[in-house]
């Protein structure tokens, strides 16, 4: 005998058997897409290393002084693309995006990154400072933000900015920070931590799955910034969750951020065999010192409810605690609001932020 079951029933049990999906963008609030500017310019200044692209928003036309965001990247990622749908997250909400390049390609040595990176910044306020055509920055609002090398570079400049003459930031939120030490010795040289104002309000983030840097330097950097009081600062991991389709993993490469429908260009191997050695030899100096340049690339890189509800969310009140004493309670405490990561479409809770601490 056979028989056959009703279409809406058949979606119905479709349906029911599809696995939950994560968290969309927040409508409102940190992390999200309530944004006051439609669209995003930009312009590149400067050489080499000292080379620094400016990021704006527009339409409509910025009525004042902005924000400033110091936006440091990950080894090697020195185009912006790597990162570009958070800064026009960022920009798009209301700030002007400094991004430095600070490596003139993989062979620079790890010691020049943060003088690199000043000098970048200097060239990207010296620009607009020429150019009153575009929206101008508020040096009193500053804010560094960076991932893996960059995450110890947002640090880093905490104290070398305004130890250069150039503005100190008020927030600071290093993302999967690594790393300082390799097989070798020190790699990339973590500033003196102690001389951070005492109000600087600090995040570090590290991430579960990041099996690359893991959380040596998280560590580091919250434990070594002693100048600045336990309420001010906090220490979090990103948690991965696989309730639903497509799994939330908290990998080294989770923070970054491309627009939809980007694809990463292929690495090209290098012409000549004086290039191509001298790539090999980059190369070996990176994995001899205990890091691998290469490793996150092969991790994928998605915008999801980890950027949305974790790093982005973040930042985002972060530097609205820092400027104008507002969400203090989701950037910082390791209450509710900064832990939640929202919520499966089945209603299940996304596995929460885990604050982390210094074991005695």
């Amino acid at each position: 005998m056979r028989f056959s079951l009703p279409l809406s029933f058949l979606l119905l049990l479709q349906l029911a058997l599809a696995a939950p999906t994560p968290p969309v963008q927040p409508a409102s609030g940190p992390g999200g897409s309530d944004y006051l500017y439609a669209r995003v310019g930009q312009h590149a200044t400067g050489e080499g290393a000292e080379d620094v692209t400016v990021f704006w928003p527009e339409q409509p036309a910025p009525t004042g002084p902005l924000p400033i965001v110091v936006f440091t990247h990950g080894w090697g990622a020195v185009k912006p693309e790597h990162y570009q749908a958070w800064i026009h997250h960022l920009v798009r909400k209301g700030a002007i995006v400094l991004y430095p390049r600070y490596q003139a390609s993989l062979r620079a040595k790890p010691e020049t990154f943060t003088p690199g990176a000043v000098a970048g910044v200097r060239h990207g306020l010296d620009w607009l400072a020429q150019h009153k055509e575009y929206p101008q920055p508020d040096p009193a609002r500053l804010a560094t933000v960076g991932h893996s090398a960059g995450g110890l570079l947002a640090a880093n400049l905490a104290v070398a900015l305004p130890a250069a003459g150039l503005p100190a930031p008020k927030a600071v939120m290093s993302v999967e920070p690594g790393i300082t030490q390799g097989k070798k010795g020190t790699l990339i040289p973590l500033a003196d931590l102690t001389k951070l104002a005492p109000s600087t309000l600090l995040l570090v983030i590290s991430g579960e799955d990041d099996h690359l840097v893991g959380d040596h330097d998280a560590r580091r950097i919250f434990q070594e910034s002693t100048s600045v009081p336990a309420a001010n600062k906090d220490w979090l991991e990103l948690p991965s969750d696989d309730h639903g389709a497509p799994a939330l993993e908290a990998t080294h490469r989770a923070p970054a951020a491309p627009l939809p429908g980007y694809e990463p260009p292929q690495r090209r191997e290098p012409k000549g065999f004086l290039r191509k050695r001298l790539a090999q030899k980059a190369r070996e100096r990176m994995t001899e010192r205990g890091f691998d340049p290469e490793a996150a690339s092969k991790e994928p890189a998605v915008t999801n409810a980890l950027d949305y509800y974790g790093t982005w969310k973040l930042f985002d009140s972060l530097c609205a605690a820092a400027y104008e004493s507002k969400y203090r309670d989701v950037a910082l405490g390791g209450g509710p609001a900064q832990l939640d990561m929202g919520k499966w479409s089945d209603g299940t809770p996304v596995q929460p932020l885990r604050r982390r601490s210094v074991s005695p």
